[in-house]
């Protein structure tokens, strides 16, 4: 299977929300970064609440890194190490970076699989 193959397949089932697919932008624009959800959701200007929500998810199918800390009291969240899923990242951002088209059929697709999606929610620049 090829990383362009997968990465349909990824955009199909894992990533379906808006906030997912910002997410996994953000992760890639900051390799290395790691945040708290709080300071995420305001730098994308999301509510915590979704915010989490998406990252628990991400961060159980391994697109993102997930680490406890103090006892798991705090939680951070940075990109995933893993080179696979850093070449289906970079390829998702060379898509949606190629071209208007691409952008916005990843953009519709992301919303048709979202079932809350808000019509109000801004996609990700």
């Amino acid at each position: 299977m090829t990383v362009e193959s997968e990465l349909d397949l990824l955009l199909g089932r894992a990533i379906d929300s808006l906030v997912k697919l910002e997410l996994l932008l953000h992760f890639h624009e900051g390799s290395g970064l790691l945040q708290t959800p709080a300071d995420i959701s305001a730098r994308l200007r999301r509510p915590l609440r979704e915010v989490v929500s998406a990252l628990e998810e991400l961060a159980q199918v391994d697109l993102v890194a997930r680490f406890a800390l103090g006892s798991g009291k705090h939680v951070i969240y940075g990109s995933s190490e893993d080179p696979h899923v850093q070449a289906l990242l970079d390829a998702l951002q060379e898509r949606y970076q190629g071209d208007a088209a691409s952008r916005a059929k990843i953009i519709a697709d992301t919303l048709r699989s979202d079932g809350d999606a808000d019509p109000g929610s801004s996609a990700p620049s």
